[in-house]
C-alpha cells in the first residue's frame, strides 16, 4: 500500500537467492494510479525470473481482506504471509522448505533480527509479558503477542508476527479459518488473532507451531507510508478488547488489559504523546458495549 520502492526491495530480496518461491501473489491497496502502475511494473519484472505472479487490486484498504484475497489465488500448499517491507537471508526460504517437510509442523513464525534480544523484566509487572510462558512464543492476558529471548533450536509458539510467517493452505481449508474482516484498515492485531486461532486448532489436532533459530528475516519497518497515530491508538485499545471476547479470555484478560493500558497511558502522559487518545478509545469501547447489551 502506497510504497513501491519498499515493495521492490522486498521482492528483490525474496527472489534474489538460489531457492525462490514458485508463486508470488500481490494484493495492491495503493491509492494513486501512478503508484499502482509502478507496482504492476515491479511485479512484471519479477515474473521474468520464471516465477508465477498474480496481481490483484483491492479498492477498499483492509489488511485482513487483502490476506483473504491472496489466499484465494495461492496455488501452493506452503504459504508464506509477508509484509511488503521484508528482507530475507540467503537460506531463509530453503530452511522453511526443509522444515515444512515435517508434516507435524503446521506453522513457523520467523524471527525478526531487528527486534531487541533482551526484554525488560518490567513487562511481567505491567502485564505485557507472561512469566510462566516466557520461554515460548505466547499470547498474554492483555492480548499482546510476545516471543522469548534468544531462541535456540526449535521453540513452541502460540502466535506469529504478521510481517512474515508460514502456514499450510490445506489446514486453512480443512479448518475453514480466515482473517477476521471485522478488523479493518491496518487491522492491528490481525496477526495475533489469526495465528492464535490457527495455533489452537493445531494444538487440538496434535500439530506444532514453532519458532526456529534458522528461520530469520529483517523487518525493515518502512516509513514510506504509515497509519496516523490516533487511529493506531484506537486499534491498539479497541481491537484487543474485541479479541479478548472473541477468544473467550475471561475476566482476567479484561483486568490485565486495563492494567496494561493504565501504564501505557502513564507513559504517554509523561512523554506528552497524546495520552488521552487511550481514554477516548475506552469511551468508545464502553459505548459500543452498551449497544451490544441492548441488542
Amino acid at each position: 500500500m502506497n510504497r513501491p520502492e519498499t515493495l521492490k526491495k522486498t521482492l528483490e530480496s525474496i527472489t534474489g537467492h538460489n531457492f525462490i518461491p514458485k508463486q508470488i501473489v500481490i494484493v495492491d491497496q495503493s491509492e494513486k494510479n501512478d503508484v499502482i502502475q509502478e507496482n504492476k511494473r515491479i511485479l512484471n519484472e519479477i515474473s521474468k525470473k520464471g516465477i508465477q505472479t498474480v496481481y490483484f487490486y483491492q479498492e477498499k484498504p483492509s489488511l485482513t481482506a487483502a490476506r483473504n484475497n491472496a489466499i484465494k489465488f495461492a496455488t501452493e500448499e506452503i504459504i508464506i504471509c509477508s509484509d511488503d517491507d521484508i528482507e530475507v537471508y540467503d537460506d531463509t526460504l530453503l530452511n522453511i522448505s526443509n522444515k515444512m517437510k515435517d508434516k507435524s509442523i503446521s506453522m513457523i513464525a520467523a524471527i525478526d533480527d531487528n527486534m531487541p534480544t533482551k526484554q525488560s523484566a518490567l513487562g511481567y509487572i505491567l502485564g505485557t509479558r507472561s512469566f510462566k510462558k516466557r520461554k515460548i512464543g505466547h499470547v498474554t492476558y492483555s492480548m499482546l503477542g510476545r516471543y522469548p529471548e534468544n531462541v535456540k533450536g526449535e521453540v513452541k509458539t502460540e502466535w506469529a508476527m504478521g510481517c512474515f510467517f508460514v502456514i499450510r493452505k490445506s489446514l486453512m481449508v480443512l479448518w475453514k479459518i480466515k482473517w477476521d474482516e471485522q478488523l479493518t484498515s491496518y487491522a492491528y492485531p490481525e496477526d495475533l488473532d489469526f495465528s492464535y486461532s490457527y495455533y489452537k486448532l493445531s494444538e487440538f489436532n496434535g500439530l506444532h507451531c514453532i519458532l526456529d533459530e534458522n528461520i530469520r528475516i529483517k523487518h525493515m519497518v518502512s516509513n514510506e507510508y504509515r497509519v496516523p497515530s490516533r487511529k493506531s491508538t484506537y486499534m491498539y485499545v479497541i481491537n484487543r478488547r474485541y479479541l479478548s471476547y472473541k477468544h473467550n479470555m475471561g475476566f482476567n484478560s479484561r483486568l490485565a488489559m486495563c492494567w496494561c493500558d493504565f501504564w501505557r497511558f502513564a507513559e504517554r502522559f509523561i512523554k506528552n504523546e497524546q495520552p488521552f487518545d487511550i481514554i477516548r478509545a475506552y469511551m468508545i469501547c464502553k459505548k459500543e458495549a452498551k449497544k451490544m447489551l441492548k441488542q
